[in-house]
């Protein structure tokens, strides 16, 4: 792993390096404003509900309820970015996710430690001590994030299906003939992560990255006849999230 001026790079164990531009202040900012808004409609619906069918005249239970509601409030970080490949609604609307230094998505106990430390980040006001550590660590990592091992990066906006908590790839080529044999977990994720940032690349840097990645994998998959390694890579990607999507 290196960081070369606002830009993580991270080489896989197949040597392959995937680039990561890393958010600034300014897109973490307004995706965190988005995000606290969303908590705290979340959080004031469910006060309204206990309000209208609880029992307000004790305070003890009251104060049950509302330390209760805070927490389900403040839960809303770690789902979503667990469940929402290391997204919330704040980030997917400014483009931003939340990734290991390996380069894979943040698994739930770096997101939940990140959340955690977020009521540290707040101090003393709005993000102040977070604000601080991204801007000082030349790393723009917030004290969540250095507990956490994690970065907030630019991510593409590939289309994405709201309901079903899944981001859906276009296929270039009909994949149903797909057949995989012999194909590592990391080298699926490779795949996965370079058909969701290749739109993000100059055409000569996708051409060469894909023909890297495509001439360890093609030995490994059938049933793929792409015109090029752009793609076939494409076309695997959509293979393999259906075959996912059949085995759930």
């Amino acid at each position: 792993m290196a960081i070369r001026v606002g830009r993580l790079e991270v080489e896989t164990p197949d040597h392959v390096v995937l680039r990561y531009t890393l958010a600034g202040v300014g897109n973490r900012g307004f995706a965190a404003v988005l995000d606290f808004l969303v908590a705290f409609f979340i959080t004031a619906g469910l006060e309204i509900g206990y309000v209208q069918i609880g029992t307000p005249g004790d305070a003890a239970i009251g104060g049950v309820i509302r330390l209760l509601l805070f927490v389900l409030g403040w839960s809303y970080f770690i789902l979503l970015e667990w469940l929402w490949n290391g997204q919330t609604i704040g980030k997917r609307a400014f483009g931003l996710r939340v990734i290991n230094e390996d380069g894979s998505p943040a698994g739930f106990v770096a997101v939940f430690v990140r959340n955690l430390v977020r009521l540290i980040d707040f101090l003393p006001t709005f993000y102040g001590l977070g604000l601080v550590s991204i801007v000082l660590t030349g790393r723009s990592q917030r004290l969540g994030d250095l507990a956490a091992g994690t970065f907030v990066v630019r991510a593409p906006r590939p289309q994405l299906d709201w309901l079903a908590l899944r981001t859906v790839i276009r296929a270039a080529t009909p994949v149903a003939a797909a057949r995989v044999r012999g194909l590592s977990g990391e080298a699926q994720r490779i795949v996965r992560e370079f058909v969701a940032r290749e739109g993000t690349l100059a055409p000569r840097d996708r051409a060469r990255l894909a023909a890297d990645i495509a001439s360890r994998i093609r030995p490994h998959v059938t049933g793929i006849d792409a015109a090029d390694d752009v793609a076939f890579l494409r076309a695997l990607a959509a293979s393999l999230r259906e075959a996912g999507e059949r085995r759930a």
